[in-house]
């Protein structure tokens, strides 16, 4: 339940960050703009916060393979896709200096 909660809140910062309606990444479309962010916060939130699969799965209205794709793809994505990177870095840098201030409290 906190990983739904925590992975929900990073969904919703994350739509605010690149600019879309607040839970567009569950939406079925396979458009770039809504693909990228989805995918970013997919592995950020297995990276940072360890959000099982199936978590992510159901908040984003996909299945758990999607999230492994997004695992799988995430090197050469970032290191080939410009639109990407530039994503990922902005959206885990943020989420860094988030917690940076949350541990300073």
């Amino acid at each position: 339940m906190i990983q739904e909660n925590n992975f929900k809140n990073l969904c919703d910062f994350t739509t605010s960050l690149v600019g879309l309606p607040k839970g567009s990444l569950s939406c079925r479309s396979r458009k770039q703009e809504f693909q990228i962010p989805r995918s970013v916060v997919s592995v950020i939130s297995r990276i940072v916060d360890e959000t099982h699969p199936n978590v992510i799965a159901k908040v984003l209205k996909r299945d758990r393979v999607s999230v492994y794709h997004y695992e799988r793809t995430h090197q050469s994505n970032y290191k080939s896709f410009p639109k990407y990177r530039k994503v990922f870095n902005k959206i885990k840098s943020f989420l860094q200096r988030f917690l940076q201030t949350i541990r300073q409290l």
